[in-house]
């Protein structure tokens, strides 16, 4: 088995979630001289197919995603559902939510995370359907979770998740 999580040296987003997505991006934008990008929003649950604790759910979210040369940073806003999202925000208040790594392997890399005891949170497809994100409970260790994030453009062939 492969004894690594990651595929390339390269961190890929880090995501901090908020109350108000507008408010959050404004402040950044105000500090990095950056302008607010356009906001986005998960998939529709039809398309996102997200299992959240082990179980389908419809989560949905607000996005604002800020892009910079070397690494995205993200601002989002949970729906009132329960979510691998909104559960960190009530239980911590705004702030850091996750760090992503593209994987090409998110079969295997789901197998690496969960054999060193880091339970799968949440999973589902992105919106447009061209990959999909996966959430690790990473917290205790790490203070936050680890997102894997799989582009169907460079994934290896692997089997059907169930």
């Amino acid at each position: 088995m492969d004894k690594r999580l990651l595929d390339e040296d390269a961190v890929m987003q880090i995501c901090f979630v908020t109350d108000d997505v507008q408010k959050s991006a404004a402040w950044f934008s105000e500090l990095t001289g950056k302008p607010v990008p356009p906001e986005g929003k998960a998939a529709e649950p039809e398309e996102a197919q997200a299992i959240y604790n082990g179980k389908p759910a419809e989560v949905g979210c607000r996005i604002i995603m800020f892009k910079f040369g070397n690494i995205d940073v993200e601002f989002l806003q949970p729906g009132l559902e329960k979510s691998a999202w909104r559960d960190l925000l009530e239980e911590k208040g705004p702030g850091c939510h996750h760090i992503a790594f593209k994987t090409k392997n998110l079969t295997n890399r789901n197998r690496y995370l969960e054999d060193k005891g880091h339970r799968l949170l949440q999973r589902g497809e992105f919106d447009g359907g061209h990959g999909r994100y996966a959430y690790y409970d990473t917290v205790p260790d790490l203070g936050v979770m680890i997102e894997l994030l799989e582009f169907d453009s460079d994934k290896e062939a692997q089997p059907k998740q169930a």
